[in-house]
This record gives C-alpha cells, sequence and structure tokens, in this order.
C-alpha cells in the first residue's frame, strides 16, 4: 500500500463551500475569513487569531509586532525550515542559533541560556513534527517566545494546544500541512496589543 507523504484530503464538502464563497463575488478577507479566525482561536486556546496569507508572512509579521528591528537577537533552532532565518533576515536582526535535542529534534533550553543577551528580543520555538518544545523553561527565561506550531497543529503540551504558550504563535496552512488553504497562515497571541498592531499592518477596505 502506497502512503503519500503529503497528499491533501479535499472532499466534495470542501468543494461546494469553495464554490459557494466564488459564487459569492466576495474573494477578498470577508466574512468567510472572520469566522475561520474566532473558530481557530478558540481551537487553539487563545483570544485572538489573524488570518495572513502564509506561515512565512505570519513570522514576519510576529517579529514586526514585538518590535524586533536591526542590532537585536533571534534565538532559533538549527534543525528547522529556512524560513525562519529568512524572516529574521527580513526585519534586519541577526539570527543566533543554537542546537537541538537529541531525542525531538526541538530547539534545546540549555543551549538557549547560553546565547541569550540583552539583546535578545524574541525565541522562536519550533514544534518539530508535532512534538511540542517543553516550553515551560523557555518562557521563564524571560524573553517573549514565538511558537511555530508549522508542523503541530493539534499537538498538546501539558494538556494545552500548543500555540497557547507563547506570546505569539504562528501556524501555516500550506498544502503539506494539517490542514490547507493551498496557502495561508495564521498568527494567535492573547495579547490584544500584539494583535492591533499585527492588523494594522495587513488589513485594508
Amino acid at each position: 500500500m502506497k502512503i503519500s507523504h503529503s497528499q491533501p484530503t479535499i472532499s466534495r464538502q470542501e468543494i461546494q463551500a469553495i464554490s459557494a464563497v466564488l459564487k459569492s463575488g466576495h474573494i477578498a478577507k470577508g466574512k468567510k475569513v472572520q469566522e475561520f479566525e474566532k473558530r481557530f482561536a478558540r481551537s487553539v486556546q487563545t483570544r485572538n487569531a489573524v488570518a495572513v496569507n502564509s506561515g512565512s508572512s505570519a513570522l514576519h509579521m510576529a517579529l514586526l509586532a514585538l518590535g524586533v528591528k536591526e542590532n537585536h537577537e533571534v534565538i532559533l533552532p538549527s534543525y528547522t525550515c529556512a524560513a525562519l532565518l529568512n524572516a529574521v533576515l527580513y526585519v534586519r536582526a541577526k539570527p543566533v542559533i543554537v542546537d537541538v535535542n537529541e531525542n525531538d529534534f526541538n530547539i534545546s533550553y540549555l543551549a538557549i541560556r547560553k546565547k541569550v543577551t540583552r539583546r535578545t528580543k524574541a525565541i522562536l520555538a519550533v514544534h518539530m513534527f508535532g512534538f511540542p518544545v517543553d516550553i515551560s523553561p523557555i518562557k521563564k527565561i524571560g524573553v517573549p517566545v514565538i511558537e511555530d506550531c508549522a508542523q503541530a497543529l493539534g499537538a498538546k503540551y501539558k494538556n494545552k494546544p500548543v500555540g497557547s504558550w507563547g506570546d505569539i504563535s504562528i501556524f501555516s496552512f500550506y498544502a503539506t500541512k494539517m490542514i490547507t488553504t493551498a496557502e495561508g497562515g495564521m498568527i494567535a497571541t492573547n495579547s490584544k496589543k500584539i494583535d492591533n498592531a499585527i492588523r494594522d499592518r495587513i488589513e485594508y477596505d
């Protein structure tokens, strides 16, 4: 039996839903996206969620919302997607790459502790292959944490969904992810200030 690596499951119900949107004539951000944002926020147990065009854009917006800029440092794992490195470079910050754990390929808390400086503005905690990062000790460091949940939607850490732990969490809906909108991403946060900062950058009429 052949098991596909990342073939999407698209049912008749989903095709009908897409058709209904196309027939409505409203193909930009509207009521359906707002409904998606609200339901998504509930599912990951955050107060706010903002839909964007990709997981990479979600990460870029997250860094901007935290005020990351030139001369700041962002800690990220050595084993991850290149999109993280690119997002840090987009905001002209310095990427500080640290080692990962042997058992789960997630970012190492001990490695992070060795690299934190006065210029550290954010830590990117990537939940690799659906395995949650041990995020509690990382949060205690006192540096804002961005959870990258692109590969981990539905996973839980200490009986709470991943994405509900960090200052900001980002998700991808690319064709190879757990759920897909073909392209697309989401930013989730409990902070209204962060939510507003992101919406101010991406929303228009």
